[in-house]
């Protein structure tokens, strides 16, 4: 006797199950979250990176726009005051050679001058005064009433000054406020601009250090003023390097013909305050600057 048909078994349908797909889950979120952790950590690495670049920057910047004018400055008469954030500057702009003198108060100075970029030598840009060179290395400093004017060539081709022009010389004639000795045909003589560089509170970032550049009359009045570099942490200042002494002094000599080079101490800090780090970022830039002339 047959037995009864066999019902046909059910195909198994294929899948996960619960238990997979939670492992699944599990391996997926763990694999996530150090993802996100990895390009989390890559990003504040970046950032800081960026800021610590933006703080050198800043630091350089300021570095090279006052030590270009510092290293112009002559020992023992191109320092007029100076403090541990604040340096005031005579700086030659322009050279040449005397040609004749008036001696009085006022005085006149006919000199026959160098050529030069006037991008950088025009008096527009700042004049306080002329100087020569005396024998003893120095240059001694005569404030001017006004600026220079065109002087008469011949003043400088012709006997006694006798001297030779090449293309491009000026002959220009400045009226100081007291010429007290004759100034010989020959002498080197400059034209010079008073600058003063502080570290003082930045306009463009509030509550910041900045790097100023500020231009003075002969009064002492800022005819004009720069902010060069900013922002600055607040303990950059300068160092003076005084007489034959190899290291800084924090402290200005009592007598500023005893300085002979600047230490330029500025730590630039970025903008703002890099993700995940609790300050911003900060360089610190140190260089020394000697002046010319020295006399000893």
């Amino acid at each position: 006797m047959r037995g009864a048909p066999t019902a046909p078994a059910t195909p198994r349908r294929a899948g996960f199950t619960i238990v997979e797909l939670l492992v699944a889950m599990i391996v997926t979120a763990v694999l996530g979250a150090a993802l996100i952790r990895t390009m989390i950590s890559s990003s504040r690495f970046i950032d800081r990176v960026e800021s610590g670049r933006e703080a050198r920057g800043t630091a350089r910047a300021g570095l090279n726009l006052a030590s270009s004018e510092l290293r112009m400055v002559s020992a023992g008469t191109g320092i007029e005051a100076a403090t541990a954030t604040s340096l005031t500057i005579r700086v030659p702009f322009r050279m040449g050679m005397a040609c004749a003198s008036t001696v009085g108060s006022p005085g006149v100075l006919v000199a026959a001058l160098l050529p030069a970029d006037t991008t950088i030598a025009s008096t527009s840009l700042g004049y306080n005064g002329f100087a020569a060179l005396e024998t003893s290395g120095e240059y001694a400093y005569v404030n001017s009433v006004a600026n220079p004017t065109a002087g008469v060539v011949t003043t400088c081709t012709l006997a006694p000054a006798s001297l030779t022009l090449v293309a491009g010389t000026s002959v220009m004639s400045m009226t100081g406020v007291t010429v007290p000795t004759a100034i010989p045909a020959g002498t080197p003589v400059v034209l010079w601009r008073r600058v003063r560089y502080e570290i003082a509170a930045s306009t463009a970032l509030p509550g910041r250090q900045a790097l100023w550049r500020r231009q003075l009359n002969n009064l002492g009045a800022v005819t004009q003023s720069d902010e060069i570099a900013a922002p600055l942490e607040a303990a950059s200042r300068f160092g003076f390097y005084i007489n034959n002494s190899r290291r800084t002094s924090d402290t200005v000599p009592t007598a500023l013909g005893d300085l002979r080079g600047i230490e330029l101490r500025l730590t630039g800090e970025s903008v703002r305050t890099a993700r995940g780090a609790s300050r911003t970022e900060q360089s610190r830039v140190l260089s020394s600057i000697f002046f010319l002339n020295r006399p000893d």
